[in-house]
């Protein structure tokens, strides 16, 4: 018996739309209690937008993390807590990351169409751009 896939509802009041290239996660925890920043920006090139993050720790630096390409990239800011979330469109919808970049929530079908009315602001309702 097939099961079924039920879409997820993406929460619009939940997120503030920023403007921003750039953003630094401050207190950003890794590895085995570690405590550092983690600076997320995104590449435009001809291939496509991708998130790019470098953490800090302690003076060094490591390695910068690649994402995959993908159509566009937003990020986002949660209202309640502050915390930011990574938001790609790719041919299937849009995946909303967290600040670890670890597991992805995926939103498709008309849930794809509703965000991106949200971001372009044809929804009726104008997006809060920071």
């Amino acid at each position: 018996m097939p099961t079924a896939i039920i879409a997820k509802r993406f929460q619009t009041e939940r997120f503030t739309l920023l403007t921003d290239e750039r953003v630094r996660v401050s207190d950003y925890q890794f590895g085995h209690n570690n405590r550092g920043e983690r600076d997320v920006w995104i590449e435009r090139s001809e291939k496509g937008e991708r998130f790019l993050s470098q953490i800090s720790f302690e003076g060094d630096a490591y390695a910068v993390r690649k994402e995959i390409y993908t159509k566009r990239c937003y990020i986002l800011r949660e209202k309640s807590a502050g915390h930011f979330f990574f938001l790609d469109q790719n041919d299937c919808g849009f995946w909303l990351h967290n600040e670890s970049f670890s597991g992805a929530e995926t939103f498709f079908g008309d849930e794809s169409v509703k965000i991106t009315n949200w971001l372009t602001g044809d929804n009726g309702s104008a997006v809060t751009l920071l």
